[in-house]
């Protein structure tokens, strides 16, 4: 299946999904068919400002989504919480991640059959965001985003509290009428915690970003972590992206908040920490199969990156608390 979307056309999101699969929008709510796959997506319409789209569905086919921008939405900013309720947290290619991005880019998304979706979309006009942020005109990382004079996006693994609020705003029993207010409160505290992460993480300055670029630096993203036991080699990453080696840091470092290396490592340490909750591996074990041959060394890096030295890891709480 392909869905070519055009923003900015006569017809909603929601509705052109529900047009592809031959089905109906009720109530801001369009039900998978069940002979297509199973699941649902649901809009709900906070103002012209502030908007919010749940995507929990899996389809049978291979699906295909494009996005083309077609006007000029360059006064919107999109928010994208992936992977917040998957039930297999934890595995480094699942892993709960947030993308912020300007809406005047296009972008295709391949899924493969059978692929579960489980994301929130926050869309935000850039004067509401203004107006929560007041960004100072020194504030250089804030007014790229609110000026939307050149494309960029961004991306940041979540915190713990980023997902209790995404799941508050699934999971909590609301009285209907305080719903939209609910739904509000939710989606101005999710855009609060990752600013706030954005900004600890002091990134790095903007530099222009094309469709290419950042395809590529995915390509890259996606084979470092296909392999968390391979250290990666940046002259071959590089010759991959198609790059040179300094772009290639800088841009990944642009999106992704970290080095190269530093990525790789806090993915490889998250894998390893589940490892040992999830799968109750003992500590040594996790660190050899993580590729760490010293446990001292293991335990150090650990506890520099979960938090926690792994001992004390495995009997606290569940990082990831479903309910």
């Amino acid at each position: 299946m392909i869905l070519e979307f055009k923003v900015n056309g006569d017809v909603g999101l929601l509705q052109a999904f529900a047009d592809m699969l031959g089905t109906t929008v009720n109530d801001g709510v369009l039900t998978i068919p069940e002979n297509m796959g199973s699941g649902y997506l649901r809009g709900i319409d906070l103002g012209n400002r502030l908007k919010i789209m749940i995507r929990l569905y899996q389809l049978k086919d291979d699906f295909t989504f494009r996005r083309l921008v077609t006007g000029n939405v360059n006064e919107m900013v999109v928010l994208a919480f992936h992977n917040f309720f998957s039930q297999k947290q934890g595995e480094h290619h699942s892993a709960p991640y947030i993308q912020i991005a300007s809406a005047g880019m296009d972008s295709e998304i391949f899924l493969p059959a059978n692929s579960k979706v489980d994301t929130i979309i926050i869309a935000v006009k850039k004067d509401l965001l203004e107006e929560l942020l007041k960004p100072g005109p020194d504030d250089a990382f804030l007014q790229n985003i609110i000026s939307g004079q050149q494309p960029y996006i961004y991306e940041q693994i979540i915190s713990p509290e980023m997902h209790s609020v995404a799941n508050g705003l699934i999971n909590e029993q609301i009285p209907k009428e305080l719903h939209h207010f609910h739904s509000r409160l939710q989606a101005e505290k999710l855009i609060y915690l990752l600013f706030s992460e954005l900004l600890r993480n002091q990134r790095a300055a903007a530099y222009p970003l094309n469709v290419n670029d950042v395809k590529n630096i995915y390509k890259i993203r996606n084979q470092i972590i296909a392999d968390l036991n391979i250290s990666p080699n940046l002259p071959t990453l590089a010759i991959a992206a198609g790059m040179s080696e300094s772009k290639m840091k800088r841009l990944f470092k642009q999106i992704f908040g970290n080095s190269i290396y530093s990525y790789y490592q806090s993915f490889r340490l998250k894998e390893a920490a589940y490892l040992i909750r999830e799968k109750n591996m003992s500590v040594s074990e996790a660190g050899y199969k993580m590729g760490f041959s010293n446990l001292s060394h293991f335990t150090r890096i650990f506890e520099r990156y979960i938090g926690q030295k792994p001992k004390k890891y495995s009997t606290t709480q569940e990082f990831f608390n479903l309910k």
